[in-house]
């Protein structure tokens, strides 16, 4: 058993810092679907009709219980602010700083479920965003346990596998195809929208043999160079295809943190290699 290399936590420190940055990004000058939670009639009705003396119409078209949302949204991206930076200064003797990355892995965690309820509750949608929310607890188990075990291995390639399962579903069409995936396939490799549907089918089933192969000993290095190359490649492929030069900044603005936010889905693959290499 080996301890972990001085890159392997710097990737983890390096991956978590992008998650919480990008989030925090989105948070703050964009939206979450925190809405899909503070406007289900079903759960919050009775709630609301008792507790803050207005009927749901008011409620739901309520300009200042818009704002509040907001103001809500925006403190949690003060949380992964936080967090971003705790990734660079966790060490094994600030066990404060570990606590807080589980609070923002566990408010993650959260905000997955909030996709998965705004997408019609399709499994996919969580499992597919598990690569992100798993890097800080990744990163504080190899700050405080500092054990390469097989098990830690296998709860990575766990993570990994749901991960490209997830976006498999979509691509394969399972899932209805999101456009925004057929936009990126036709801008990026100049297809046609039939092609790109073709293509996005072959990625998906791709995706499904790799998540398994990574548990088959002969065929796990190939399936984890997959991750790595498709992973990262879907990442920038956010920013690539929607890159205006007419206004750089604006795209940016738009764009970037939803590059930097998915850079695990590549990264925590690398991470597996490196933890490999001497098996």
């Amino acid at each position: 058993m080996r301890t972990f290399q001085p890159r392997e936590i710097f990737l983890l420190r390096l991956l978590t810092f992008c998650v919480f940055a990008g989030r925090a990004w989105q948070h703050i000058f964009w939206d979450i679907p925190i809405r899909a939670f503070a406007w289900d009639e079903r759960l919050l009705k009775t709630s609301v009709e008792s507790l803050a003396d207005m009927t749901w119409k008011e409620y739901v078209t309520s300009p200042a219980v818009d704002a509040w949302l907001q103001i809500i949204a925006q403190s949690f991206g003060g949380l992964c602010v936080v967090c971003a930076v705790a990734a660079w200064f966790v060490t094994p003797t600030r066990k404060w700083l570990g606590t807080l990355l589980k609070i923002g892995g566990g408010y993650l965690i959260l905000l997955f479920l909030m996709y998965w309820k705004s997408r019609f509750q399709s499994v996919g949608m969580f499992v597919e965003h598990t690569a992100q929310w798993i890097t800080p607890f990744l990163l504080v188990y190899v700050i405080f346990q500092q054990k390469n075990t097989a098990r830690f291995r296998f709860w990575v390639k766990i993570a990994i596998a749901l991960t490209f399962i997830g976006h498999g579903l979509y691509a394969f069409g399972y899932y209805p195809v999101p456009g925004n995936f057929v936009e990126m396939m036709v801008e990026v490799f100049h297809l046609s929208d039939s092609q790109a549907l073709w293509w996005l089918k072959v990625a998906g089933v791709v995706d499904f043999i790799a998540a398994a192969a990574l548990f088959i000993p002969a065929l796990m290095r190939p399936a984890i160079w997959y991750c790595i190359v498709w992973g990262t490649l879907t990442a920038f492929a956010r920013i690539v295809s929607n890159f205006s030069f007419e206004l750089p900044f604006d795209t940016l603005h738009q764009w970037l943190h939803e590059t930097i936010f998915r850079l695990p889905h590549g990264g925590i693959p690398l991470l597996l290699l490196w933890l490999i290499k001497k098996e």
